[in-house]
């Protein structure tokens, strides 16, 4: 009976091992347009394409904009820039 627990220990770690190797990362990307909203939205898009590319799962909860700035120059035809980041769960 004893030389029954080792084997299926072995099974056991091995089942588990793909899991033990999943990560969890931060993915960063930035993003410009017309408005705020729209660069906030074009950056989540970006970050999410890039997730599932990986063959990850992104987490929408995690999105977040980690900085900001608006042109003041009425000339550029997308005046706000936004760099944001989300975390992705790669397998």
């Amino acid at each position: 009976m004893k030389t029954m627990h080792a084997p299926m220990l072995a099974v056991g770690l091995m089942l588990l091992s793909p899991l033990a190797q999943a990560e969890v990362v931060n993915l960063t990307n930035s993003a410009e347009g017309a408005t705020k909203d729209a660069a906030v939205s074009e950056a989540r898009k970006k970050l999410q394409d890039a997730c599932t590319d990986r063959k990850g799962k992104p987490d929408p909860a995690s999105f977040e904009v980690v900085f900001e700035r608006t042109s003041t120059n009425p000339d550029v035809p997308k005046p706000h820039y936004v760099d944001a980041k989300l975390k992705c769960d790669l397998p």
